[in-house]
Order: structure tokens, then sequence, then C-alpha cells
């Protein structure tokens, strides 16, 4: 998998990989902006992520989520502003985040995620 310098190529590349929808996190639920539809944490699932950091500003930090909402079939992107100082990330991307490392063990596939 690719290490991206910053989320402008990243966005690109998954864009590239049919990627093409929004997703903005509401509480434990993700909003497929396009559709103004509500998706619950058993809907979909997070196929790949990448940690952008702020070479200038180091508490600043940028994660980009490849989800896939089969049900609905469709693949999108999900945007995460994180600062050092934030106490926690939100539960349900923690959660999806342990089911992919779990897939990634179950198969010992090669690493699918990927980090700055």
């Amino acid at each position: 998998m690719k290490s991206y310098i910053n989320g402008i190529d990243a966005v690109a590349d998954l864009h590239e990989k049919g990627f093409t929808n929004d997703f903005q996190l509401v509480g434990n639920d993700l909003l497929w902006v396009q559709e103004h539809i509500f998706l619950r944490a058993g809907e979909f699932s997070i196929l790949e992520y990448h940690r952008i950091t702020d070479l200038g500003d180091k508490m600043n930090e940028l994660v980009i989520f490849g989800i896939i909402a089969p049900h609905h079939n469709i693949k999108g992107i999900l945007l995460n502003h994180y600062k050092s100082y934030t106490p926690t990330t939100p539960p349900v991307l923690v959660k999806k985040l342990k089911e992919l490392a779990s897939y990634v063990a179950l198969n010992n596939q090669s690493q699918l995620v990927d980090y700055q």
C-alpha cells in the first residue's frame, strides 16, 4: 500500500479505487452525504485508512478512511481530523478498526493499513 505525504494524494488514490461517496461521522453513525442517509455501525466497514501528519504541526493529524457499505452498494471516504490533545477516538471507529485488524490477522494478509 502506498504512503502519502498529504491528504489530497490519499483522497485522489481512493477515488481511483472507487471510493467516490462522502461520509460524515454523526455520533456513532455515518451520514452518507450525497443521499442524506444515516448508516448504523452494522451497515459499514473500514477497508483501509491512512494517517497523515502535518509536518509543520506534529499535533495536527488527518485520518482518511476508505469505507464500504455493501447493503447500499457504495464505497466512500470519511475524513477525520485529530489534534494530539483530543481525548479519544470515536467509539464506532475504534470498533471498526478492531474488526479490520481481526480480518487481517485471520486471513494472514499483508498489511492493509498505511501509516505516515
